[in-house]
């Protein structure tokens, strides 16, 4: 497993409890059945045709590595955490580590490669917020973005100490 030596070690680990979670039978792969009865403990019945549409083109067996692989494939392009704090910095004028939200969505759904309100708003959904001291104009408290915690929870799987 030599590829995991320059990744983020807190989000591989996550990436090995989730993997746990739909080996249901413990052999350390994750088979068609594991994933069905996975849907089934959600309330989700998946067809035969879409557990295989899900499987299509992925290395089998999904073992751990297999899974590990998978994953990193799929964040291939995400930015690491400092680059992502970095990129945040520009609307933290007074390096607080927070951000206003309204005006953190109001920017990426006007300038540059532009979200819809929705996804902006799907964007910050999870994000950590924390409201005033500050009042906004209808006189209610200023909700903030707490961008260090936002960062780790959208950055790839690339350490960020590069060590």
């Amino acid at each position: 497993m030599d590829f995991l030596k320059d990744l983020n070690q807190p989000k591989v680990y996550e990436l090995k409890k989730a993997f746990c979670l739909f080996d249901l039978d413990g052999d350390g792969v994750i088979s068609e059945q594991d994933l069905k009865n996975t849907f089934l403990t959600l309330g989700v019945d998946k067809s035969e045709y879409d557990i295989d549409q899900m499987f299509d083109g992925v290395v089998q067996p999904l073992n751990l590595d297999v899974f590990l692989l998978l994953m990193l494939q799929r964040a291939n392009g995400l930015a690491p955490q400092d680059v992502m704090v970095g990129a945040f910095r520009m609307w933290d004028k007074a390096n607080t580590g927070f951000i206003d939200k309204d005006r953190f969505i109001h920017d990426i759904t006007t300038y540059g490669d532009r979200f819809t309100l929705t996804e902006a708003k799907e964007a910050v959904a999870d994000a950590a917020i924390t409201r005033g001291p500050q009042l906004n104009g209808e006189g209610q408290l200023l909700e903030k973005l707490d961008y260090m915690d936002f960062a780790e929870n959208i950055s790839g799987f690339q350490r960020t100490d590069h060590k």
